[in-house]
């Protein structure tokens, strides 16, 4: 009862807001962008600088490009002229994209496709006109990385074919291909062209399906048929365990069912899908905002809070997509996702406007880092919950 008065409360709040009243989530919002405004670097970007850099005394690209994007989808859509948090970052991002299009500093050339992928992001919620040739330029990267029969990968012969992964890296997997598709379909990239086709053979791969797939059972990886995501067709960030067949099954875990279903949703695939179905189920099963599901082990009981950030922002993004305002936990509970998880931030923000993961695991110790990833989820929240309360307001008349 409590959770469905608290949803009430914050729709009523962002209902009155847009007469003039208190905006909580906006207020957070605000605190948020000038703490990331007051922890730019010199050199215009944002993230590790000097001894912390993996190039000593330069910005992170990709931390610089979910800043930028953090801002441009912030209420206010803060822009360029806006002052020089957003001008210097913008400059910043587009003195590093190189001449292959992609978006990253030379020297660390590992995390091309993860980088590349949110600076296109955000030079389309910027300005996809006055960006076009930015843009033209990244999203044709971003194809170049997917392994296909143009890099010798055969769909019945490899489980990476139509993934996305990391540069250094042979294998692909879900994460990056999560982030290049989500990127390509902000970018306006053709539901027709085969980039789609393949990208959803490799994320249907990384689905726990009680439907068999034929390359997955000849190299002996087994399902825990419960239609959840892992990280790839043959590994997980959460526990594996060995079948009665001799098989292994690797184990689904929340952000990657979380991008295992957003990512169907951008490679076409219908609501109506039993992939799509399911892992929906797995999400509303497993909800919970003090962990991310499923990376909890007994021998190591606070794994859950490893990638937590990455999980809320996760979250938003893909239940903004899928549309539905309520999910029911696998004890009945109705939990209202974008009010629970707004109020759930906002009591997370620190004092000076930042937020900050207690486990450093994928760079979330860094507070530059976990409040773009916390901004971002709020600002999905509060549209989401502003769209209830304009569905609820002309309903009402």
């Amino acid at each position: 009862m409590r959770k469905i008065l608290t949803a009430a409360l914050t729709v009523l709040f962002l209902f009155t807001s847009s007469l003039g009243y208190a905006d909580p989530i906006k207020d957070s919002l605000d605190k948020g962008v000038k703490f990331l405004a007051r922890n730019q670097n010199p050199d215009g970007g944002y993230g590790p600088f000097g001894s912390e850099s993996r190039v000593k005394n330069v910005s992170d690209v990709g931390i610089t490009a979910f800043i930028v994007y953090t801002c441009a989808i912030h209420p206010r859509k803060y822009t360029v002229v806006d002052g020089p948090f957003m001008s210097k970052a913008v400059a910043y991002l587009l003195a590093h994209q190189q001449p292959d299009g992609g978006f990253y500093h030379p020297k660390d050339p590992v995390l091309k496709n993860y980088r590349t992928s949110v600076a296109l992001m955000a030079l389309v919620k910027l300005d996809r006109v006055a960006y076009s040739e930015p843009i033209r330029r990244a999203r044709a990267f971003i194809v170049t990385q997917q392994r296909s029969e143009r890099t010798n990968f055969s769909r019945d012969e490899h489980l990476s074919f139509g993934a996305v992964g990391q540069s250094g890296s042979l294998r692909g997997d879900l994460s990056n291909a999560a982030y290049a598709a989500e990127a390509m379909r902000e970018a306006g990239f053709s539901a027709s062209e085969p980039f789609w086709k393949k990208l959803e053979l490799f994320v249907s791969r990384c689905q726990n399906s009680p439907k068999g797939d034929a390359l997955l059972g000849k190299s002996g990886i087994g399902s825990t048929k419960d239609w959840g995501f892992r990280y790839a067709p043959n590994d997980t960030r959460g526990p594996s365990e060995s079948l009665d067949d001799g098989s292994t099954a690797y184990s689904s875990y929340g952000s990657m069912t979380y991008q295992g279903l957003k990512s169907l949703l951008y490679a076409n695939i219908d609501k109506k899908d039993p992939r799509v179905q399911g892992a929906f189920k797995w999400i509303s099963d497993n909800f919970s905002l003090l962990e991310n599901p499923g990376m909890r082990t007994p021998a190591d009981p606070k794994a859950g809070l490893q990638g937590l950030y990455y999980y809320y922002h996760t979250m938003a993004k893909t239940l903004s997509v899928y549309g539905e305002p309520i999910l029911v936990d696998s004890k009945g509970v109705k939990h209202s996702w974008a009010a629970e998880l707004s109020e759930h931030l906002m009591k997370l923000q620190g004092p000076d406007g930042h937020w900050q993961n207690t486990s450093g695991r994928w760079w979330e110790n860094l507070p530059t880092l976990d409040t773009a990833y916390a901004m971002i989820a709020l600002s999905l929240c509060r549209d989401d919950l502003a769209r209830q309360a304009a569905s609820k307001a002309g309903a009402e008349k």
